[in-house]
């Protein structure tokens, strides 16, 4: 396992998709004070994130959960089957949903009402395995925690 934290990585380029509103500005300003995370967009919905993700070249993906469970299945099938090296970090209402969305394709899934410390080290597993080009969790928890 690799000891560091964000600020010893180079800065990891990172897309939001939430719906435009209090969520997706409460969301922005989390991930901006998160050393290491560069917001290079942020996206309503994710047929649009998907439309852009030439233009942004984001390594993270960050999902909100205040999207349609649909939407966000349809969105991470898709990342995964164009963009596989994207890594994608759900933020969901509910713990039910999580393998749901392991199965979708999701590198880490967190409680959106979890802690500024909680999303942090998400983050950072996710920028390492960025930086070394292969995830690869503990096979005991296949959530990144």
């Amino acid at each position: 396992m690799i000891e560091t934290t964000l600020q010893d990585q180079q800065t990891i380029p990172t897309a939001i998709v939430s719906r435009p509103g209090i969520m997706q500005q409460s969301l922005r300003a989390s991930l901006a004070a998160c050393p290491g995370i560069v917001i290079v967009a942020s996206f309503g919905d994710g047929l649009t994130a998907l439309n852009h993700f030439a233009q942004s070249h984001p390594s993270i993906l960050v999902i909100d959960s205040n999207l349609l469970d649909e939407e966000v299945d349809a969105l991470l099938d898709a990342v995964k089957s164009r963009q596989p090296a994207i890594r994608c970090l759900v933020l969901t209402r509910s713990s039910l949903r999580r393998e749901q969305l392991l199965i979708h394709g999701a590198d880490a899934v967190i409680a959106r009402n979890g802690s500024a410390q909680e999303l942090q080290e998400a983050l950072l597993r996710l920028a390492q395995h960025t930086a070394l080009g292969a995830l690869s969790w503990p096979a005991s928890d296949p959530t990144g925690r």
